[in-house]
């Protein structure tokens, strides 16, 4: 009796186990990119919380509506660390969903092994790359900024919607648009500036300790991170990786028309 009563014991202890670590499928951190809150996500939060999962969304320290002058000086390594802790908080890692430049804070803590799958809508080029014509372009206005690193920065509406926002109609332009925050400065120079040859470089990958699963999503009308970014970061990958090209969608592809779809595709992804 007492051996039938141990075996069922350990039965209904693998059994939880292998339960929990179903479960543990289920977690997707979502990082949200410059000029952002956690909020950029809501459409996402509806449907993947519908879908079971269990989700989180944090936002960049300071980072509000409001202009916030602690922001001033913070770096991109602030943010991979701030992001490092809430990774931290999972058992196991979770699935990373990052839009533009959070893709480089999701690419930074693969290398550490915190994340279990990947997926970067949108993504920058990383250091060490040289972006495309009209994705310099589309940030060229940051370069103007006087003493960029000790300064906040935000886009006008005009350059949002000409980088990020042209495939929205003019009311949810300015919806988003009054939702974006400003951003630090020392993280834009970080992330533009080629020839940062001496200081801290945030976004330099070490692609070779990325042993995961990577979705890559790019729109096709995209200007400031057309689908040649990434395909060019797929070929320093060696884990298996698999593009989406949605040709008929630019930057802000969480609030775009067909977000539902962009998002089933993600879900798909994850699940297969």
């Amino acid at each position: 009796m007492k051996t039938v009563i141990l075996l069922l014991s350990i039965y209904l202890t693998n059994a939880k186990s292998i339960g929990q670590e179903k479960e543990s499928d289920k977690n997707i951190v979502f990082i949200h990119g410059a000029w952002s809150t956690g909020a950029v996500w809501n459409n996402y939060k509806n449907y993947f919380t519908e879908k079971g999962y269990n989700t989180a969304f944090p936002t960049f320290q300071y980072h509000s509506i409001e202009r916030n002058d602690s922001l001033t000086g913070v770096s991109m390594e602030d943010y991979v660390n701030q992001i490092r802790e809430v990774l931290k908080t999972f058992k196991t890692p979770p699935t990373v969903v990052a839009h533009s430049m959070g893709c480089v804070i999701a690419q930074r803590l693969a290398t550490e092994g915190l994340i279990g799958k990947m997926i970067l809508i949108a993504p920058p080029a990383n250091y060490g790359m040289l972006p495309p014509s009209k994705s310099i372009k589309s940030i060229s206005w940051v370069n103007k900024v006087k003493n960029l690193k000790k300064n906040l920065v935000k886009p006008t509406f005009e350059q949002a919607v000409s980088g990020m926002l042209h495939n929205l109609p003019k009311e949810k332009q300015e919806e988003v648009y009054s939702k974006m925050t400003y951003e630090s400065g020392l993280v834009m120079k970080e992330m533009i500036w080629i020839k940062n040859l001496f200081g801290q470089k945030p976004n330099k990958i070490k692609y070779s300790k990325i042993n995961i699963p990577v979705l890559f999503v790019s729109g096709g009308i995209d200007n400031a991170s057309p689908p040649g970014i990434s395909l060019k970061l797929i070929k320093k990958y060696k884990s298996k990786t698999e593009l989406k090209v949605f040709e008929n969608n630019a930057h802000w592809m969480m609030e775009e028309n067909n977000w539902k779809e962009i998002a089933g595709y993600i879900t798909n992804w994850i699940e297969k």
